[in-house]
Formats: C-alpha cells, sequence, structure tokens
C-alpha cells in the first residue's frame, strides 16, 4: 500500500466517521509504511497552532477541519468585539471555521431562526447570542442544545463553578424536574447606580440608600451647575439606561421600573418571583406597583441618558442607573477617560478637552483638589415591604426580609471604602430590602439542538473558549456590552484591570458591587422570561408607563389597564402554557395536574376536556360506589370503625407512650454515654493554627485528639489533663469567625487560663474544645450525633470560657457582643451544660473591643438568663428552616431533658457534698418550677418551606415529657442500664466519677497530687503509648496518630 493510498483511506475514514483528524493505525501497518504515515501525520499536524493558551492547548490539532459553523450574532464590535479574534485563534488550531452574521434585532431574530410554538425556524445558524430572557419558548419545545453533559466534560477548561452562581441561573431552565442548561451566560447584567461622591462630600450629603434618598437626590441637583461650565439648562439630577431614544432597547425601558418594584414585593430570592402569582398567574398589580410608578413619574423629568450620549461623562448627572457596561467607557484608561469636558463636536464620548500643560480643563475633584472617580454603590433598596397576604406595606426587618441588611454608619464601611468620608446615611441601623434586578440585557450563547453533531461540536468548543477564565479574565476589561461574570475575573487588580486602565478605587467598588450583586445569597430578581415577552413589557407595559409618568392618566387606570393588557397577551399563548414557562424561568417545577384543574378547570378544559373530566369522573364514580356500600351496610360499618377506631386510639395511644418512654430512656442514657467521640485539639497547635481551623482538615491531618466514650474522658482528666470549652458565636451564616477576632480572643483567654493556673506555656497539656474544629461540619448525620453529645462534651471540661468580644457580622452588619452572645440558643444550652453539673467555678468571660480584650471569672448569677434556652435565637429560623427537615431546638430536647432528669433526681435524693457549687442547680430547678413552660415549651411555631411554599405550623417540642420526668424520679426510675465498654479505663478497680456531679471531683479545683500519678505520663493520640494510672493502663487516641508524643 502507498502513502498516497494509505492517506487517502485516512481521510475517507475521517471525513465518514465525522472524527477529527485521523491517526496512524499502528497495529495494522508495516514498519516501512507506518514510517511514512507518521511522517505525514507530523505534516498534517503542523499546519495548525495549538499553543497560543492552555485552553488551545488541551484541543487536538485539525479537530475540526472541515467544519464550518453559522453563528447569528448582534452588533459584534461593540458587544463582543474579541469574539472575532477568538474565532482566527481557534480556526488556526481546529481548522474550523466560524462565520459570523449580525441579527438586526436580537430580541427577535434569533427566535426566528431556531423556532417557537407557532413557527417552524428558518435553521439558518447554528449557534446564537442571546438575551437570556428570550429564551423560555424555545427551550420549552426543547430546541436548544442541552449543555449539562458538555460542560461536565469540559470542567478543567471551562470552570463552570467559577461563574457567578445567579449568572449561571440565567442560562437554566427547568423541565420535568430536571435543570437543563440551555445558555453558557457571559454576562453579569443588571442595574448599577453610580454617583458624584466628590459632589456628597462638598456639599455634606450621605450616600443614597433607597428610592427615596434617590428622588431627593436628583430633585436637589437637577438644573444646578454641576461641572463648573456656568450653565445649568443640560445638567441633571438622574442618568438612566435604557431612555427614550435609545434604540430597540425602548422596550426596555419599563425594566427600570421593575427593579424598584422588586424591591417591595420580593424579598426571599427569585423563586419567589414578583410580576405573576405563581400558581393562579394573576398580575402582581398592586401596591408596590403603584409605589413604583410613582416614584418613577417623579424620575422621568429629571433624568437623561446615561450611556449613549456623553451626559454623564462630562459630568452633567449627579447620579446614574445603567447597566455596569454603560460605565466601563467612565473607568477604562483612567487618563483619557473619566469624567471631564470633553469635545462634543460629533455628539460622541470627545477627547477629554485639556489646556497647553496637557491638564484637563476640568474634572470633579475631592475637596483636597485630587480626582474624585465617580462611585459605585450597592443596589438601592426599599425600607418597606409589601405583605402579600393584604397588599399593604410593612416595615422590613429580620422576618420580613430575611434576605435584607442593615445599614451602616460611614465609619463603620471597609478601610479603602471612599465613602468613609460622607455623613451618615438618616437611616443607620434601619433594615433594608435591595434587589439587585437582572434585567434583559444579560447576554449567553446557545446552540440549536437539530444542527450538525460537528457543528455543535465546534460551537460549543468556541463558547466555552470565549467564556473560559483561561482567555475572559483578560478580555472582560475590553470595552464591550459584557460584563463581569465570573469570580476569577475580578481575583486580581494587576492582573487585567490594571492593565486596562482602571484605577484601584474603580476596581475595588466594580469588583465589591459585582460579587454582592451576582453571589448565591442576595436577594435579586429577574425580569419577565416568557413567550411573547415583548407583548407584555413593549406592547402593555411600556405604553402604560409612558402615560403615566407623562400625566396623561391616574394610577388606577394605569393598573386596570395594565392588568388587562397582560391578560390579553396571557390569552394570546394560553395562561397554561405561561404559567409553566413562568415558573421554569424562577426554578420551580409546573403544578401538578390536579393542581391545574384546581386552579385552571375552564383553561385545562380549553385545552382538551378529557384531561380534568376523566378525574372528576372517576372521583363521581368512586362516590356512587362507596354510597351504595354505605346505604347497605350502614350499621354493619358504624360498629366496625366503631371497633376500629378504639382499636386504633389504643394503638396509638400505645405507640405515644412508648416513644416517650424511647425519649425519657435516650435522654437518660445521653449524659452517661458518648453518641459520638469527643475531639479536642491539643493547646500549643490550636495557638499555631493562626484561625479557627474546620473539623474535617483537622481530622485529615490527625491533629485531632479523640476520646471515644466516657471512660476514656474520665481517665484523661484524671491525668491532670485540662480540658478548656470555647463557647462563642457565629458571626458569618457559613463561617465561625470570618475577622478572626474571636480566635485571637480565645488565643489570649487561653494563655491568661495558663498564666493564673500555672499551667506550662508551651500548653501540650490544655486540650481545647471548639465546635468548629470539634464537631464535623460536612456530614449532616454524623454532626447531628455530635450535637446529642453536646452536654457530656461541656460538662466534661475543665474550664468553660465564653469568647465575646466586640466584632462585626459579616452578613448582617449587626455588631455581636456579649448581649447578641446571650441571645443565642447555642450558647445558652453550653452554659447550660457546663454550670449546671459544674458550677460557675470553673467558667470565665473574655469581652471587649479586639485588642483590648477583658478577662475574668462570670459572676455567680451570669447564667440566669441562660436557662431559658429555647426562647434563644437561631440562624435556621431565621432562614425559615428552607432545605432542612427540622429546626434545631429540637435536636437539643434530648440532651436537656437528659440534665434536666439528673439534676432533680439529684435534688430528689438530697445528694449534696463534695466541692459543687449547688446555686447554679438550685436557680435552675426553680426555674422550672415556677417558668416551665418557658423553659421547657411543650410547643412551638416553625415556619418550613414545602413545595415552594411557605408554612407556619405548630410542632410539639417537649410536649408533657417534663411531667413524664418528674413522675419517673419521683417513682425512682431514672436510671436505664447503659453498658460502659471502651478501654481498660472504664474497668478498673478505680471508681470514676461523672463530671461535675454532686458527689464527684470537680474540674479544674482538683488536688492532681492526691491521684498519685506519675510526675511525667505519656500518652498517643489514636493509639500508641500508654498511660500508667493506679490499677488501670488506659490508651488516648490522636485520630490518625502514628508514634509517640510526650505530653
Amino acid at each position: 500500500m502507498s502513502l498516497t493510498s494509505v492517506a487517502r483511506a485516512l481521510q475517507s475514514s475521517s471525513s465518514l466517521t465525522g472524527a477529527s483528524m485521523a491517526t496512524c493505525p499502528t497495529s495494522l501497518l508495516p514498519a516501512s509504511t507506518l514510517e511514512a504515515c507518521l511522517e505525514w501525520q507530523s505534516s498534517e499536524s503542523s499546519k495548525y497552532n495549538c499553543s497560543a493558551d492552555a485552553f488551545l492547548a488541551s484541543l487536538t490539532p485539525g479537530k475540526y477541519a472541515g467544519v464550518t459553523a453559522n453563528y447569528l450574532s448582534f452588533n459584534t464590535e461593540v458587544a463582543t468585539p474579541h469574539y472575532p479574534r477568538r474565532a482566527e485563534m481557534l480556526t488556526r488550531c481546529t481548522g474550523g471555521n466560524i462565520v459570523f452574521s449580525q441579527a438586526e434585532d436580537i430580541a427577535v431574530d434569533p427566535i426566528n431562526d431556531i423556532g417557537s410554538a407557532s413557527a417552524t425556524g428558518a435553521e439558518l445558524y447554528d449557534a446564537y447570542l442571546m438575551i437570556y430572557s428570550f429564551t423560555s419558548e424555545a427551550s420549552s419545545l426543547g430546541l436548544f442544545e442541552t449543555l449539562n453533559d458538555r460542560i461536565r466534560e469540559k470542567t478543567t477548561q471551562l470552570q463552570y463553578e467559577d461563574i457567578f452562581p445567579k449568572v449561571r441561573n440565567m442560562g437554566e431552565y427547568r423541565k420535568d424536574g430536571k435543570t437543563n442548561i440551555d445558555l453558557l451566560m457571559s454576562d453579569g447584567d443588571f442595574f448599577v447606580p453610580v454617583v458624584r461622591i466628590d459632589l456628597l462630600e462638598r456639599d455634606g450629603l450621605p450616600l443614597p440608600q433607597t428610592w427615596d434618598d434617590l428622588v431627593e437626590l436628583a430633585n436637589y441637583y437637577n438644573g444646578t451647575d454641576l461641572n463648573d461650565d456656568g450653565e445649568t439648562h443640560d445638567d441633571w439630577g438622574f442618568c438612566i439606561y435604557p431612555r427614550t431614544g435609545s434604540g430597540f432597547n425602548d422596550a426596555w425601558i419599563p425594566e427600570l421600573m421593575y427593579s424598584t418594584w422588586a424591591s417591595t414585593d420580593q424579598t426571599r430570592g427569585i423563586q419567589e418571583g414578583f410580576l405573576f402569582d405563581d400558581q393562579t398567574f394573576e398580575p402582581r398589580i398592586g401596591t408596590g406597583f403603584e409605589k413604583a410608578m410613582n416614584y418613577w413619574k417623579e424620575l422621568w423629568p429629571l433624568s437623561a441618558d446615561a450611556c449613549i450620549t456623553s451626559t454623564f461623562a462630562e459630568g452633567r448627572c449627579a447620579i446614574g442607573i445603567a447597566p455596569p457596561g454603560c460605565w466601563k467607557g467612565i473607568f477604562v484608561d483612567a487618563e483619557e477617560g473619566g469624567i471631564a469636558w470633553r469635545n462634543r463636536t460629533n455628539g460622541d464620548w470627545g477627547p477629554v478637552l485639556r489646556d497647553e500643560n496637557g491638564e484637563a480643563l476640568w474634572r470633579p475633584t475631592w475637596q483636597n483638589g485630587t480626582y474624585a472617580e465617580p462611585y459605585r454603590l450597592k443596589p438601592l433598596g426599599s425600607l418597606v415591604v409589601v405583605d402579600r397576604e393584604t397588599d399593604q406595606l410593612v416595615e422590613c426587618g429580620p422576618k420580613t426580609c430575611p434576605k435584607g441588611e442593615k445599614i451602616k454608619p460611614s465609619d463603620e464601611l471597609p478601610e479603602d471604602d471612599r465613602a468613609r468620608v460622607l455623613v451618615d446615611s438618616p437611616h443607620v441601623g434601619k433594615w433594608i430590602n435591595r434587589v439587585p434586578f437582572y434585567w434583559s440585557g444579560g447576554y449567553g450563547t446557545g446552540i440549536r439542538r437539530s444542527a450538525n453533531d460537528k457543528v455543535k461540536d465546534l460551537m460549543f468548543d468556541f463558547f466555552a473558549y470565549v467564556n473560559s477564565p483561561i482567555t475572559s479574565v483578560d478580555d472582560i476589561v475590553i470595552p464591550s456590552w459584557l460584563d463581569d461574570w465570573r469570580y476569577s475575573q475580578l481575583e486580581s487588580y494587576e492582573r487585567n484591570y490594571k492593565e486596562g486602565g482602571w484605577n484601584f478605587n474603580a476596581w475595588n467598588e466594580h469588583q465589591r458591587v459585582q460579587k454582592y450583586s451576582l453571589g448565591n445569597d442576595v436577594n435579586s430578581a429577574r425580569t419577565l422570561q416568557l413567550p411573547g415577552v415583548l407583548l407584555y413589557t413593549r406592547d402593555v407595559m411600556l405604553e402604560q408607563f409612558q402615560k403615566y409618568v407623562a400625566g396623561e392618566t391616574t394610577i388606577e387606570v394605569t393598573k386596570h389597564d395594565t392588568i388587562a393588557g397582560w391578560n390579553d397577551a396571557t390569552a394570546v399563548y394560553g395562561k397554561i402554557n405561561q404559567l409553566d414557562n413562568y415558573r421554569a424561568a424562577l426554578g420551580l417545577d409546573s403544578l401538578t395536574t390536579y393542581q391545574k384543574c384546581t386552579l385552571h378547570r375552564e383553561e385545562m378544559d380549553a385545552i382538551d376536556p378529557a384531561i380534568c373530566k376523566e378525574e372528576t369522573d372517576n372521583s363521581t364514580l368512586i362516590i356512587i360506589i362507596l354510597c351504595s356500600i354505605v346505604g347497605a351496610g350502614i350499621l354493619g360499618l358504624v360498629m366496625y370503625f366503631s371497633y376500629k377506631r378504639y382499636k386504633s386510639f389504643q394503638t396509638i395511644k400505645k405507640a405515644h407512650e412508648q416513644q416517650m418512654e424511647s425519649t425519657l430512656n435516650e435522654a437518660t442514657r445521653a449524659l452517661r454515654q458518648l453518641d459520638y467521640p469527643l475531639h479536642l485539639v491539643r493547646g500549643d497547635e490550636f495557638v499555631a493554627e493562626k484561625q479557627l481551623m474546620r473539623h474535617e482538615v483537622l481530622r485529615n491531618t490527625h491533629r485531632l485528639t479523640v476520646l471515644d466514650n466516657i471512660g476514656d474522658v474520665d481517665a484523661f482528666i484524671q491525668t491532670g489533663k485540662q480540658v478548656v470549652f470555647f463557647s462563642h458565636q457565629w458571626t458569618a451564616f457559613n463561617h465561625p469567625d470570618p475577622s478572626n477576632d474571636q480566635y485571637n480572643c480565645m488565643v489570649e483567654a487561653l494563655r491568661e487560663l495558663a498564666r493564673r493556673n500555672g499551667w506550662n506555656d508551651n500548653l501540650r497539656d490544655v486540650y481545647v474544645w471548639i465546635d468548629y474544629s470539634c464537631i464535623p461540619q460536612a456530614n449532616a448525620s454524623v454532626q447531628n450525633l455530635a450535637i446529642r453529645s453536646l452536654a457530656v462534651y461541656a460538662s466534661s471540661a475543665t474550664y468553660f470560657v465564653i469568647c465575646a468580644p466586640e466584632t462585626k457580622h459579616t452578613d448582617l452588619d449587626d455588631v455581636c457582643d456579649l448581649a447578641t452572645y446571650q441571645r443565642r440558643m447555642w450558647c445558652r444550652a453550653e452554659q447550660v451544660c457546663y454550670s449546671m453539673r459544674n458550677g460557675t467555678a470553673g467558667m470565665f468571660l473574655a469581652k471587649g473591643r479586639p485588642g483590648s480584650i477583658e478577662f475574668g471569672p462570670v459572676e455567680s448569677d451570669f447564667f440566669i438568663e441562660s436557662l431559658h434556652v429555647f426562647n434563644g435565637d437561631l440562624t435556621c429560623c431565621r432562614f425559615e428552616h428552607k432545605g432542612m427537615e427540622s429546626c434545631d431546638r429540637q435536636s437539643l430536647v434530648v440532651p436537656i431533658l437528659g440534665l434536666y432528669g439528673e439534676l432533680l433526681r439529684a435534688a430528689h435524693d438530697g445528694v449534696k457534698g463534695g466541692t459543687s457549687d449547688l446555686s447554679a442547680v438550685k436557680a435552675f430547678l426553680k426555674e422550672v418550677e415556677t417558668h416551665q413552660e418557658d423553659v421547657f415549651p411543650r410547643k412551638f411555631k416553625r415556619v418550613m418551606w414545602r413545595k415552594n411554599k411557605r408554612v407556619l405550623e405548630e410542632v410539639t417540642l417537649f410536649g408533657d415529657l417534663i411531667d413524664r420526668m418528674r413522675a419517673r424520679i419521683k417513682n425512682g426510675n431514672m436510671f436505664v442500664p447503659v453498658e460502659r465498654g471502651g478501654t481498660e479505663s472504664t474497668m478498673s478497680s478505680t471508681d470514676f466519677l461523672r463530671h461535675g456531679a454532686n458527689d464527684s471531683i470537680m474540674h479544674g479545683v482538683m488536688d492532681i497530687n492526691s491521684l498519685a500519678l506519675p510526675p511525667q505520663d505519656n500518652f498517643l493520640r489514636h493509639g500508641s503509648l500508654n498511660v500508667e494510672t493506679p490499677s488501670t493502663s488506659t490508651t488516648f487516641s490522636r485520630h490518625g496518630g502514628g508514634g509517640a508524643e510526650e505530653a
């Protein structure tokens, strides 16, 4: 076979299979031919260059040789100017050819090509640049190539998780119980406020926070000379985009009003929605809509265009709201850009006007004369929100605005925040509901499902290439319509923004607002995503908006006509179809057939009368049959069911009794066994870590000391080891101590304890218990086992230290201190578990400002407030138990019930003596006696979310368990058998006593010398070297350890 024949055969094979460039079949060719074939293959590969970057290097050279794809873009030179260059680089590597075409109307042309329910698409193009809000119909029909599997296959290069969560969500569509990724989003687009901070400093005004503040500011500055040019007729209080005259974007002018509307009507995140009721699909045109329209009626005459004219760039606007891309030209290339007088000969953003020395003739400046770039704010919000049950406005607070935040005074802003120089807002300390609004400008790329497979592969590789951080981190600073959509694009000022001409302040404020507005937990809202969205927004809402702001109609007429117009638009596409699409866009599943037949019978019958009729007929038939049976044997049934009811009652009663007795037994055992081993961190290693370490990190690096049962804990304590239990509050929802203030407080407290007690300052005989390090964080089931052992953990400690320094809560903007610590349920529980078994002699408090911590013993009555454990605050209740099966209150019933039982038993039996401080116990029992319902609530109200519905329910907490426990103790039945098992220490002749019980050794005040222990007791963490105690030989384990250490 000649080399030419081999080449033809390989090319033919490649063409037939659609594979990338063919390779030589090494096992089939003789050596001489194979050598020639490999030479030919090498020469073919040399035609392609994949060395430009890491993404291209991951592709096979010549992979798409001979493949051509047609891509429908839009205004490429402005919207995505870097795409053609990247396409050329991909072509040089793979041989694939991408032909760019330009859509005239990005809202319409891609839909006409891909198809809709009413028309088959032209299918001239294989892939599209699209706006996310116009894709729902094609997604519902399955016309897009679903990208989930492709994204997983490209995970290394694409790094999909690096994309902001809310940006990813824009490209997703919920269908048949599955979330499909139809668009690969590449645009973090939302409305961003930008303000002339120099004006605020000059005039002693605060940073605007609310829409009311914006209206006040716009009125204050409108028609005043804002750029020192001696003219006022073209200076505006407010600049916006889109605005009248902005071309095809005129249709989206109402979305500015939507962003205001959302701030009063949506408080719980995207899935709540605000435009329609997600069950009935009735327009939610009410109090919030009216308030938003009134804001814009006042703002409209005070506003000019912020994006397509030079108004803002010339300093003729006080504050603006527009997508981030509109502001890029102001920040890119700080010397030639920015706010300044400009040459306006062509009506565009002309060059900066300068004097003979090259200095800008005018720029906004701080009072010290330096350039004051405009300042980016978080999206504006509202101090009041709509109660959906009454449609009345209520004050924003933690319950009404669970995703809200408190407004900070200026001096509590970050050190590098330029707004620190401004006066405080009059709203400081109030709760605000901010809603970043993702308008219709968000761009993504999609692929037509019916395109050729090889073409789809080519286009996905291209879209992944331009989206990947490998290219986009550099490309994002190029002026375009694409706004940061990845964390990595904002990671480092020096990496890209500095090169793009941005100064540090501009980048810093930009990245801060982007991360806030596109993050996972923010209460963001989306624009309307429905088939025929232009009918709703352009044909109905735009007209009503323009008439109302012009004073041509009343608000009541506007509300009526908007509802009527939207209902007419819904009728065109079908109410059930629109409801399904609306819910899918919010990330909700469709209603069930039963729900649709119940809520929308008329519409369901219009689709197919048989759907609901069949269900109704079946129900009718069943009723007739049942009635006949009842009529024929009613007496027998009455007798039968009466008997069954009696038996069921007896069964339920017996089951309830068994459950109650089981809970009592479990509570009794809880104080005498460990459901999960006690994990401790050695003092010197705790100090060396420089921060609180997650449990799993310490476990995997073998830095935890593990005591498997109570016998081991007893022996460990009696060898003279000190266990310090740190109790603190978390200062972020997902991290215990982001500021490190509490950790530093703990280290200071640990060293002070060592000094006061004369411990070796190397802290190797001191062990620390801290929740984040000693309780599993990753596995909820195992974590619950540890929580059930909390009473034993706390009471096992020789010292209990409360760390409550003054520090900020990262997510709430609250100051956390001793007062907030005392309000936390978990903190109260830990105090009770320790003090009820050990008294207060070993309890210490560290409080005050970081750097000046006050440390000392607690007052004897310090714990009184903590006795009401179950009235404490919980984060799970704040978030209304979304994604949870139960409330954290319920997990503490067993350990607290067991603790109460032990104390009641001791009081009943008259147990006294030892060195125990009984004041805490007496106070606790007295408080229970006089306020049992408060200390041990029988029931509590719990908010849960089920099937995306908020449900308020009354749940049993203690029920009659306290009365049962009291009766059990009175009858002398407190204890149940417990198998101690464990190490040799539990079977020795030494009678190890319960920690802190009235007849036990008190930790921290025992006489170590009286134990007659060897002066240098060596032990091994996880199973190596034995500790000799009187008549025992005990091993203490360090998780994963392998060698002996001298304690």
